[in-house]
């Protein structure tokens, strides 16, 4: 289109080859997915190639007032991967040199380094930015508009705003390098093309989203390089250690965490895009050498909230820059492996902002240069010139077609804003005991500009589906019921983040099962679901119309002192989630903290299970600890004058066990996954500030285990590999450690690992390991069930002798293949085994081969029903508020399904399969997998125990429902599960 061929006289053309195959592990199977990780050398060798030291664009087109980039960071760009600090002084000089361009810090990393935009346009736009910011603001919101004629006006004047956004992944290098080289040609550019760019767009450059990763990552290549540069993609120096550079400082992958932004970097970035709403978002990123260069549009399945003209733009966006490219001879593709329905990512969230948001995935040279399989050397200058045609021509896109693009922006706010065109559905949410949870839940709302009230009084609700996907005709809703309309600006955002089950199209779904069932691997690139109602644990329902109820503000939760020094002690509120950060400060300040297994009433107050109990007797003086433990919390602290209840336990017997005080090791490295492991760490280091110790685990053999009385083994990639860190030797040391009091935590691959036949470490199992003793199972899952549902017949006691069947165990209860059509089997029979342990009369031999081919459909991560033994510690105050049955939405992901038996507590089990899903892509040979089976364990093993999650109940750091139970395993165990000497 107009102006994109104008870009050849500016660039060096390099030499460019075939695609070849996708390096191996770019595009992992699991749910955390990743661009492999690449490298970068300290310093590229360039006295072989002379052109690479060409510039990339024709001086003569340049203000020589300008400072070039080699003449602030040392070297022309391309011939080396620029490091943080060069970077930042290139751009507060080229906000010092020119009227043209202004640098904005927008957040701040964890370790402490500033996270720039450069906001580049003409000197008249400069002069009125907050002009057009504002008018911006008033397209994306319709109702700030006061006509047509007003809109009009804005959508003839306004220009073109973008948002190029480079490097989120640290160890994908090519894009701040190219960043540098597109800011520095937009700064200096005295030819016609840039000059239109810069009158008709207001241009911001976000050239490092993740310096901490990327810092991280430099520096282990630099000590991993050699006086030889090595161009062999599987050298060391091409994949860094085990945590690289991917993610940030505690090692997130802050290109998921869009929608939960639980990081500064991703809360800064999203407050400043959704401050300028801009409509070009580019988002940039490298893959596997061995490939060639990956942008949009992505395939099927798309995300079912997009605008419709979206794809549409993309394709049009896609068309430019492919002909952009094709100038050089390059090779690229599209769609792919690439697709977009989870909406995190940071394109996919610009998407649904109304923005056209475009991928860009080149091949990764880390810093140097690569061999690729036709055995001509890819160069990293060459990657950076990729990056830097795609993003000058996605510019000129959106210069060229700015003025349509705004009209389609306008017209879909308008659609999303008027509730009888877009629909009037309404999400409301009950009010949990949780006040932090909903808090935090609140608090992520307003970051995405979600618009929400309270209700100040009880209303009616009609034409209901709740959390569960129960329809309801009506319902009661009492006063703080949350109340989210979507008829608001940014409906497309908040259906994708709240709808509760989105489907994936039947084509789809039909290319998925024909690869599947082909042996050819999963098409799913990411999580199918996300939802955050589930996922925060939340009383959550969609209401197609509702009584009008008065609307008040929310109140933070804020915390009671008692009137005067009690008695005999203090209870504190064990509700809240913040009762985990309160009980590491009084930890640290040697208080003696029990906590109630079951609930009670005193003073005329209830207090359920996980209540803290501190004795005064036991504590010497109290106040000042507890104090500083809670006042800054929000935490509900009652004095106790006396220990006597009126219902329940009273304060000084059995039932207020002694906790102790947790010492907390992490194990990371290999092959631990990074992310799992930092979820973990970040929960404990920012959320509850306990002192923990993340662990090399290759070294454990060596350890002094008795340090420590909870050790986190995090999710694994390889449950295999594992085994050759936890020999048999180590394991014996482990055990040995556990049976001396010590708790151990394992994590989605870790926990198979530990159920594994041959782990000797416990006797949870998993299920294709125990098909000959499937009815040994089923009949304890009878009486598991039998037990949480206990009725008595009186008669059947003291009568005649006469017994009539009366507990859940005579009760008809669905079965796993009820949904192909079959009846209900008696409970017992739910695993679909008989009581010779052979399901239909199947051999243990034929059950496994049934079993290795219905392991071909595990689920990528889906929503499913956890049924919750709220008596038992791991679960207190995890459930959503209900009374029957006790239930939790958690994520799911693998094909590593446990089974667990008594002496083994199972505290948390999944609902039969009928029942099991929530949301997301669950085949029905996945429910039949899953179904019935464990969730998380508490296995008793001499002084100590073993707690075993079957999924990441932390995933990405923000699954909170779930996430209360490892909090609970962390903080609870060691006093509440294990037997710890008396003190001499």
């Amino acid at each position: 289109m107009r102006g994109i061929h104008g870009w050849a006289v500016f660039v060096v053309s390099l030499l460019s080859a075939p695609a070849v195959a996708q390096r191996p592990e770019s595009k992992k199977t699991t749910i955390e997915s990743k661009s492999p990780a690449p490298a970068v050398t300290a310093r590229a060798s360039t006295s072989d190639d002379e052109a690479s030291l060409e510039p990339m664009v024709d001086p003569a087109t340049l203000d020589p007032k300008i400072p070039p980039p080699d003449s602030i960071i040392g070297h022309a760009i391309g011939a080396d991967a620029v490091r943080y600090e060069p970077m930042v002084r290139y751009l507060k000089a080229l906000d010092d040199a020119s009227p043209l361009v202004t640098l904005t810090t927008y957040a701040e990393s964890h370790e402490g380094r500033p996270l720039y935009v450069l906001t580049i346009t003409s000197e008249a736009n400069h002069a009125k930015l907050d002009r057009i910011k504002t008018d911006n603001a008033k397209l994306s919101d319709p109702r700030l508009l006061s006509s047509a004629a007003e809109a009009n006006a804005i959508v003839d004047a306004l220009p073109g705003v973008a948002w190029l956004a480079y490097s989120i992944h640290g160890d994908e290098l090519s894009s701040t390098d190219a960043a540098i080289q597109v800011a520095y040609q937009l700064a200096a550019g005295t030819d016609d093309q840039t000059r239109r760019l810069r009158d008709q767009l207001v241009i911001h450059i976000d050239p490092l989203m993740n310096p901490d990763g990327r810092e991280r990552y430099l520096g282990q290549l630099e000590q991993l390089n050699g006086k030889m540069p090595n161009p062999d993609f599987q050298a060391l120096q091409h994949g860094g250690l085990w945590s690289a550079g991917r993610g940030n400082h505690y090692l997130f992958d802050l290109n998921r965490d869009w929608l939960m932004q639980v990081h500064p970097e991703t809360r800064g970035r999203a407050t400043a895009i959704l401050d300028w709403h801009p409509h070009l978002l580019v988002d940039s990123h490298e893959m596997g050498p061995l490939d060639t260069y990956l942008f949009d549009p992505p395939r099927d399945p798309h995300n079912v909230n997009l605008p419709p003209h979206n794809l549409a733009w993309r394709r049009k966006f896609s068309g430019e820059q492919a002909k952009a490219l094709d100038r050089y001879g390059w090779s690229y593709y599209t769609r792919e492996w690439y697709e977009e329905w989870y909406p995190g990512y940071t394109n996919a969230w610009a998407n649904l902002l109304g923005a056209v948001g475009i991928l860009y995935e080149q091949a990764g040279v880390d810093g140097y240069a690569v061999t690729q399989a036709t055995g001509r050397l890819l160069t990293y200058r060459e990657a950076v010139h990729h990056h830097v045609v795609s993003s000058l021509t996605n510019l000129e896109s959106l210069r060229a077609n700015r003025s349509e693009l705004l009209r389609d922006l306008v017209e879909d706010r308008k659609w999303a804003v008027d509730a009888d065109r877009s629909g009037k559905e309404v999400l409301l949410i009950r009010p949990p005991t949780d006040k932090p949870r909903i808090e935090r839940f609140l608090d992520l709302l307003s970051r995405h500009r979600i618009e929400y009230g309270m209700a100040s009084a009880p209303f009616t609700a009609r034409e209901i589906t709740d959390v569960w996907g129960s329809p309801h005709d009506s319902q009661e809703f009492p006063a703080g019921t949350l109340i989210v309309r979507a008829a608001q600006p940014h409906r497309r955002l908040l259906m994708a983040m709240l709808q509760f089950d989105p489907h994936m199209s039947t084509a789809f779904l039909h290319e998925e099962r024909k690869e599947l069932e082909n042996n050819r691997g999963t098409k799913v690139y990411d999580t199918t679901a996300w939802n955050l109602c589930m996922a925060y644990g939340l009383d959550a329902a969609w209401a197609n119309s509702i009584d009008e109820p008065a609307m008040s503000s929310f109140a933070p939760p804020g915390g009671a002192w008692p009137q005067k020094k009690p008695a005999y002690g203090y209870v504190i509120d064990g509700g809240g989630s913040q009762i985990y950060a309160a009980l590491a400060k009084l930890f640290l300040s040697e208080c003696r903290v029990r906590v109630a297994s079951k609930p009670f009433t005193i003073q005329g107050r209830d207090f359920e299970p996980g209540a803290l109990l501190l004795r005064n007797h036991e504590n010497g003086d109290l106040e000042q600890r507890i104090r500083a433990a809670t006042e800054s919390l929000g935490l509900d602290v009652v004095g106790m004058d006396t220990a006597l209840s009126e219902n329940g336990p009273d304060l000084g017997g059995q039932q207020f066990p002694l906790l102790v005080a947790p010492r907390i090791a992490i194990a990371s490295q290999w092959p631990f996954m990074s992310t799992s492991f930092g979820a973990i760490w970040h929960l404990l280091d920012v959320r509850t500030s306990i002192r923990v110790s993340p662990f090399n685990a290759q070294n454990i053999g060596m350890m002094d285990l008795r340090r420590y009385n909870v050790i986190v083994l995090p999710d694994s990639w390889s449950p295999p590999a594992l085994g050759s860190i936890l020999n048999e030797a180590t394991r014996g040391k482990l055990r040995s450690w556990i049976e001396a009091g010590g708790t151990l935590i394992a994590v989605g691959g870790s926990a198979a690992f530990i159920a594994g036949k041959d782990s000797g470490l416990g006797s949870v199992r998993l299920r294709h390991d125990v098909f000959d003793k499937l009815a040994e199972y089923d009949d304890a899952l009878k009486r598991e069930r039998s037990a949480r549902r206990v009725t008595v017949n009186p008669d059947a006691v003291w009568g005649s002798g006469k017994v009539e069947a009366t507990s859940a165990s005579s009760e008809t209860v669905p079965a796993p293949d009820t949904a192909a059509g079959t009846k209900p089997k008696p409970a017992g029979e739910s695993t679909g085994s008989p009581k010779d342990g052979a399901a239909g009369g199947k051999d243990t031999e034929a059950l496994t081969r049934e079993d290795a081919w219905k392991r071909l459909f595990s689920p990528r991560g889906a929503f499913v029903r956890a049924l919750l033994n709220t008596e038992h510690w791991l679960c207190f105050h995890a459930s959503l508020d209900r009374l029957e049955p006790i239930e939790l939405p958690v994520l799911i992901a693998g094909s590593s399904a446990l089974v667990s038996k008594p002496p083994v507590n199972t505290p948390a089990r999944l609902a039969s399969a009928p029942d099991l899903r929530l949301s997301g892509l669950l085949w029905p040979e996945a429910r039949e997998r899953w179904g019935d089976t464990a969730y998380a364990t508490v296995e008793r093993v001499g002084d100590g125990q073993i707690i075993l999650f079957a999924s990441d109940p932390f995933f990405r750091g923000y699954t909170e429902g779930s996430g209360r139970m490892l909090l609970n395993a962390l903080f609870l165990a060691p006093g509440c599960g294990t037997s710890q000497p008396v003190p001499w």
